[in-house]
């Protein structure tokens, strides 16, 4: 998550913020001549970070503070409300299918609860599932249904109300996938990835329209298949981010610098350091790669946590109680955050009232569908449509296509 600064017209690449704000400074124009938008990664595995704009320190009560009465409050959702498939069977199937993919065991270990935190013992059903396949599992699941997603500071940039009790809910299941053609992705990415790797999103949006409809209409076997979809998209993009190279000398060596006091890096738990970046974003923690500060891309997902679960709310902490929380054992916060993090990109493109923010099959005459009309895309570049992942925007030139090919090959 990048800090607001000046702007330079020196600089190789620019903020999501910056863009929204400025979309016509050449740093949001530039790119390097191998297709990167110019960070480096730490290695072939890591993606090139493509950061969330910085929320704006609010001037409001912190969430953790509130002292309201929660009693009544369920601290669970109890995973049942999603798809309605069973999220531990399609956990046994992540695990199983994206490990072998990547010839590893990272989704299916069973992890330790040495590091945990707050964040690990809010959801009853996951208790003693301990791998990080529950966790993505889980909260596919959950995140399947429809909410009112808040984006609050940032919101105004791309073209939504500061009002979010107006913005129509999205979910993973809530609408259907874009179409994706070169043509459609000129529109929503500035790297336009392979012809096989664009073919293979297309073949993504039309399961997930399939299984969508089948899942609506209530069959089970189209739930389990959308479910499952979802699953492999996660998985894999939890590889891509960060479980290739989580336990390198690289990720202990900055996990040391930022540990707070009793705590040590979890196994499966990747740190990475971009000092090219401002002190606010240059640390990026996780399953999702979250940096450990209240006011960066973790904040829509803290807040709508604490809405969510107002019995276990996380609320403001220093950098020393971010880490612990975006780097616990368990990492049941950070596989939260992964998930809605897809949902925040997704309400940007359904709430928007300008064209820049949607994909252009959303355009109708001179305006724009309705709210419940449009169909949404993973595929955005983060200054206009506040997406977090480099895999979703093809940031390295071939980080996309590695996504595409890890979900297909990932099967039952």
């Amino acid at each position: 998550m990048l800090l607001l600064g000046g702007y330079s017209l020196s600089f190789t690449s620019c903020t999501p913020e910056d863009c929204a704000q400025n979309p016509d400074l050449a740093a949001c124009q530039q790119q390097d001549d191998d297709g990167s938008d110019g960070r480096d990664p730490a290695s072939d595995d890591d993606p090139v970070q493509d950061d969330d704009p910085q929320e704006p320190d609010p001037q409001e009560p912190d969430p953790g503070d509130d002292t309201g009465d929660d009693s009544g409050d369920d601290q669970t959702d109890g995973g049942d409300q999603g798809t309605s498939f069973d999220w531990r069977i399609n956990a046994d199937f992540i695990a199983r299918a994206v490990d072998d993919v990547n010839n590893n065991d990272e989704l299916s270990k069973f992890r330790s609860s040495e590091n945990f935190s707050r964040g690990d013992d809010c959801h009853s059903p996951l208790e003693n599932n301990n791998r990080f396949a529950d966790a993505i599992g889980y909260f596919v699941d959950v995140l399947s249904n429809a909410q009112k997603v808040q984006l609050q500071g940032i919101a105004s940039f791309y073209g939504m109300s500061s009002n979010d009790s107006s913005y129509f809910p999205v979910g993973l299941l809530s609408h259907p996938l874009c179409r994706v053609t070169r043509t459609t992705l000129s529109s929503t990415v500035r790297n336009i990835p392979s012809t096989s790797a664009i073919n293979l999103a297309q073949r993504f949006a039309d399961d997930h329209n399939a299984y969508r409809s089948q899942a609506l209409n209530g069959d089970e076997q189209g739930k389990e298949k959308f479910a499952k979809l979802w699953g492999r998209f996660f998985g894999c993009l939890a590889y891509t981010e960060s479980l290739s190279t989580a336990d390198t000398s690289s990720s202990y060596s900055v996990a040391g610098r930022l540990a707070p006091s009793g705590y040590r890096k979890p196994a499966g738990v990747k740190f990475y350091d971009d000092p090219a970046q401002s002190e606010a974003s240059r640390y990026n923690i996780g399953l999702f790669q979250f940096t450990p500060t209240y006011t960066g891309n973790i904040n829509p997902c803290f807040r709508q946590w604490d809405r969510d679960f107002p019995s276990c709310k996380l609320g403001r902490g220093d950098r020393g109680q971010m880490v612990r929380t975006v780097g616990s054992s368990l990492q049941h916060f950070n596989a939260y955050c992964g998930v809605h993090k897809l949902l925040q990109t997704f309400s940007v493109q359904v709430n928007s009232s300008k064209s820049r923010n949607t994909h252009p099959d959303n355009r109708q005459g001179s305006g724009l569908k309705s709210s419940d009309q449009r169909c949404v895309t993973p595929h955005f570049y983060a200054g206009w449509a506040y997406n977090h992942y480099g895999p979703l925007q093809n940031s390295t030139g071939s980080n996309f296509g590695k996504l595409m090919n890890c979900i297909y090959q990932a099967q039952d």
